[in-house]
């Protein structure tokens, strides 16, 4: 006992302050996750808990511009400040360049009086500095732009104005600034001597006037530097950031020797030079900027999205610059989607949820461990920690992947559907030009109180409920006969019946779903055999007479005319019976083949015939086995989206004088007769034109709340879970 006392690491503390050690080590873990493992000496669970702060601040930097922020708070990157007076805006800003030729000649004079500035002026700098260009038009579709019957412009893929005007000299980029067009090729000279040649090919190389990707690159280098108002582009070439970088001269002698000239070298060279932009914020003059969304990595620009579902479009003007469709260098300039920052948004939710979830496992690992150091006097080894935790959490950290996989394929779409209906996202909103809101409760309160969609949405619902009810009876009440009889011991060849029952199930169902489309057609097989055997006449009147068709038509229409919507419903149970029936089948096979014999063998001594054993014996034992399975069956066929939508694709239409009027603006994304809640769903989300993306969420939380309710309940009053709760 005494050398356990005394290898054991010194307490400094009674017992009765044990409760205080432990809090305050729990607090140190709070303030940084880990450090409380480090006071507790244990320097490797330390080091884990220390990693989550550290992956979570490696991933914001890695994906953020924070670096360039505080080069603009700090000043290391100089930026024009917008002109006093508004008869002269700013260049790039787009302003017609005819308009403000006039105005900006003072300016330019002014410039060209200033002292030559440092080579290391950033690209963005020199674009700003060239004429100003017209004003684009604004666009009306993605990627579209209206045309200006006055102008001589025509709009890019990003919504700038490229200068088509013979003779206006300009031209413009891919991020909407203006720049002058490469002058005409001189008239040829006459052959120069070798000498000659040379010393104007060395002379060119230390130009950099040749165009990139982008557009030209600058004007050409003038002879006398010391007079311009920004440096000569020969000299320097920016780079990612905007700083200067090599000389294309450097590029070209490098390449010389491939047989490329100085020029070519430069061009090519160019080709692979981007430039960042940085927003000039002294151009909002009282308007909101906004700092997460230009500089913010993954988790806080990811937070300022799902709050804000964005705050600038294409064509809006923002730090002297304009929006565009897309910018892959200088991203602040591509246009908020709001669909992406949503989704962004909620995996950083996510991944910081389960960063806090583990931060407060720590907590408690640090204080329970100090509480353990105090009791016992020794300090937990790390294996010793590792093979606890296996023996403890096993189920959980074999779980793992699986319970990943279901946040991120299951979780995390359910969650952002939820999301969706809080919104006005719907056809009007086009990503890019346009923004979604956030509307609170506006969509289920406008569902539930217009009596237009309260009309429609209650037929649907009533034709779903009894189509997954019918659905899930006729299957299980058909497999039921078909495994009693192929059981039966009157019937000879049990296997080859079991195979040619089963086949049903076997085939793809897609395909066979396709062909029965085919078969119903109007011009179908069905139709073909009932005139081939001339049945024809008294089948449409039977139909007619119960009530499934509306006309007794000749041929039958029955996925066509809104008055055989009846027909269209009966032929989809039916081929839906014809499909999975089998599967029930097989299943109550299984539990007949398990059923002891001697249970027979003792009611038929005690007098019972065959309906009485079938009644105590066979239907409670197999109704005992099969109720989760017909749970399930009820909750697929609820949302069996495939038998309905590739059979008839919700058809037939309804009747045009029973849609109310305020539903008619969907269109085509109207429901049919055959159309359950999902297939409709289907429809307002993928209609092109008619996308009506907030209701659909909302019935789809309908759906989950109505599905999942019916399933839990019946799932906890079946005799299997109870049994299953008392072992």
């Amino acid at each position: 006992m005494k050398s356990q006392v005394s290898s054991s690491v010194p307490i400094g503390e009674p017992m009765k302050r044990s409760p205080l050690a432990a809090v305050l080590v729990a607090v140190a873990s709070l303030i940084l996750p880990g450090l409380g493992q480090f006071i507790n000496k244990q320097l490797i669970k330390g080091l884990i808990w220390l990693a989550i702060p550290i992956l979570l601040v490696a991933v914001e930097l890695s994906t953020s511009h924070w670096e360039r922020w505080i080069d603009l708070q700090t000043h290391k990157v100089s930026l024009p400040l917008p002109p006093a007076s508004p008869v002269a805006p700013p260049a790039g800003l787009g302003v017609s360049t005819g308009s403000a030729a006039k105005t900006s000649a003072p300016v330019a004079a002014h410039e060209a009086s200033k002292p030559a500035e440092s080579p290391a002026v950033s690209h963005s700098q020199e674009r700003r500095a060239l004429p100003p260009k017209k004003i684009a038009p604004q666009p009306h579709t993605l990627g579209a732009m209206e045309k200006e019957s006055a102008a001589s412009s025509d709009a890019d893929l990003y919504g700038d104005a490229s200068s088509s005007k013979a003779g206006s000299g300009t031209t413009t980029d891919i991020y909407g600034d203006v720049i002058p067009a490469k002058p005409k090729a001189p008239k040829a000279k006459p052959a120069e001597s070798p000498a000659k040649a040379q010393a104007s090919e060395s002379k060119a190389s230390t130009s950099s006037s040749a165009d990139d990707l982008y557009g030209p690159s600058s004007t050409p280098a003038k002879k006398n530097t010391s007079a311009t108002a920004s440096p000569a582009p020969s000299s320097s070439a920016s780079d990612l950031y905007g700083s200067s970088s090599s000389s294309t001269a450097e590029a070209g002698s490098q390449t010389a020797s491939t047989g490329l000239s100085a020029t070519s070298a430069a061009a090519a060279q160019a080709l692979f030079i981007q430039h960042y932009t940085y927003p000039n914020y002294a151009y909002q003059q009282g308007k909101p900027t906004y700092v997460f969304r230009d500089f913010g990595g993954f988790f806080t620009k990811g937070l300022w999205g799902l709050g804000s579902l964005g705050a600038l479009v294409i064509g809006d003007q923002y730090s002297g610059k304009k929006i565009v469709l897309f910018d892959q260098v200088s991203d602040w300039l591509t246009a908020d989607n709001s669909v992406n920052l949503m989704g962004n948004g909620l995996i950083a939710v996510i991944i910081l949820l389960i960063a806090a979830l583990l931060w407060i496992l720590g907590i408690a690992d640090a204080y329970q461990s100090r509480i353990e150091i105090i009791k016992t006097g020794k300090i937990e080894p790390f294996t010793k920690f590792i093979q606890r935790v296996w023996h403890t959490l096993f189920s959980y950290i074999v779980s793992a992947p699986a319970f990943v996989a279901i946040l991120f394929f299951t979780v995390i779409p359910f969650v952002f559907t939820f999301l969706l209906a809080f919104t006005d996202y719907t056809y009007k909103v086009h990503l890019g030009q346009g923004l979604v809101h956030w509307v609170g409760f506006h969509t289920f309160t406008f569902l539930a109180l217009d009596p237009a969609w309260i009309l429609i949405f209650g037929q649907i619902f009533a034709w779903t409920v009894f189509w997954a009810l019918m659905s899930s009876f006729t299957v299980f009440a058909l497999g039921f006969i078909n495994a009693m009889v192929v059981e039966s011991p009157l019937v000879k060849g049990r296997k080859i019946w079991r195979a040619v029952l089963i086949l049903p199930w076997a085939l793809p169902q897609l395909i066979v779903l396709m062909v029965f489309k085919n078969v119903f057609d109007t011009a179908g097989l069905a139709n073909q055999l009932l005139f081939a055997t001339h049945l024809m006449g008294p089948v449409t009147n039977f139909l007619a007479a119960i009530g499934l068709e509306g006309h007794p038509d000749q041929p039958i229409f029955w996925f066509t005319q809104f008055y055989n919507g009846n027909l269209a419903k009966f032929v989809v149970v039916m081929v839906n019976l014809w499909f999975g029936a089998p599967y029930h089948m097989m299943m109550i096979i299984g539990i007949l083949s398990a059923i002891p014999k001697d249970m027979y063998e003792a009611a038929e001594v005690d007098g019972a015939n065959g309906f009485q054993r079938f009644r105590s014996i066979t239907l409670p034992m197999v109704l005992s086995a099969t109720v989760p399975a017909l749970i399930m069956t009820f909750s697929f066929n609820f949302n069996n989206f495939g038998a309905v939508y590739f059979l008839t694709g919700g058809g037939p239409a309804w009747n045009p004088s029973q849609i109310p009027d305020s539903m008619k603006i969907i269109s085509s994304a109207l429901p049919g007769q055959t159309d359950i809640l999902i297939s409709w769903i289907y429809k307002l989300s993928f209609t092109k034109g008619f996308e009506q993306f907030n209701v659909a969420a909302v019935y789809s939380i309908i759906i989950f709340l109505i599905v999942g309710g019916f399933s839990v309940f019946n799932m906890v009053r079946s005799k299997s879970f109870s049994e299953e709760g008392n072992e």
